[in-house]
């Protein structure tokens, strides 16, 4: 817990720093989230974390579709580069039903240090990535 916030906090700093600078290279990253298995959209966020310090992240909103253009710190600015841990989140936090996320999209996939799904973003390239996550 101590060393996510610490995390969060490094990454807020770094953002604004970083901000202000115009030096965070990020590439553009567009994909698809859908179910394995039946191939329905997933609807919710997709979060990358760079696996490399400072860990920085990127977000996106994904469509009815399933899909998405992820953000760092502009919107679909797209992610740094590397390998990328990626994870997923209801879009649903003043639901009662918040709390039973794991009902939706299996409990792995909503965090970080759980999810078995890697990416790797590339300059110079089209990255476009399908993730396919598992229900519960």
């Amino acid at each position: 817990m101590i060393t996510s916030f610490r995390r969060f906090t490094c990454l807020g700093i770094l953002l604004i720093l970083i901000g202000c600078s115009g030096e965070l290279k990020t590439y553009p990253v567009k994909g698809k989230v859908v179910f394995k298995g039946d191939g329905k959209p997933f609807q919710g966020k997709i979060y990358f974390e760079s696996t490399k310090s400072p860990f920085t992240r990127s977000m996106a909103n994904t469509n009815p579709d399933g899909t998405f253009s992820l953000s760092t710190v502009k919107e679909d600015s797209g992610s740094v580069e590397g390998e990328q841990t990626v994870r997923v989140d209801l879009d649903i936090p003043d639901s009662p039903d918040f709390k039973n996320r794991s009902k939706y999209v299996a409990i792995k996939y909503l965090d970080f240090s759980t999810s078995p799904v890697k990416v790797v973003v590339k300059p110079n390239q089209e990255n476009f990535f399908l993730i396919e996550i598992e229900k519960p």
